[in-house]
């Protein structure tokens, strides 16, 4: 008797388990993220910036929007939040998306490239210049995100 039911049991057991709810899509669980980054990053005054052309997929959003976050001055005012946010925003996609990618290098935009290359040369001396354009570089990455989020290949 005692076997039956354990066997009941475990047999209500994988029932349960495999009639549940089923796991969300991983892109859908960041678009909140996405929506509420954005209307922090709109806050701010708009700089037209070229940004790339296409998303290379989930990793060269990743060092793009880290690289655009580490331009940011946290001594500019709201600034703190926005840059929180960023950093989950891409902790949470480089959880999601873990997978190998085929470009295991993601180039970065030129924009970011040309801010980095000024940070470098003199880091003081166009701080609040240099933030603004990286945060009007990271909000252009959050839009394209925004609106490809689903064209995006996940693995």
């Amino acid at each position: 008797m005692d076997s039956t039911l354990v066997a009941l049991f475990f047999l209500l057991h994988v029932l349960s388990v495999g009639t549940g709810k089923p796991l969300p899509d991983t892109k859908s669980t960041i678009e909140p993220l996405i929506k509420t980054l954005l209307v922090r990053l709109n806050a701010f005054p708009v700089i037209p910036v070229n940004p790339p052309q296409e998303l290379e997929g989930f990793s060269s959003i990743v060092v793009a929007l880290d690289g655009y976050n580490n331009l940011i001055s946290e001594n500019l005012l709201n600034v703190a939040q926005v840059k929180t946010e960023i950093s989950r925003l891409t902790n949470d996609i480089s959880e999601l998306m873990d997978c190998t990618e085929k470009n295991p290098k993601p180039t970065l935009p030129v924009h970011l490239q040309q801010l980095q290359n000024e940070w470098e040369q003199d880091p003081e001396r166009y701080v609040e210049a240099i933030s603004m354009a990286a945060i009007n570089g990271a909000r252009e990455i959050v839009e394209m995100l925004q609106n490809q989020i689903h064209g995006i290949p996940s693995c």
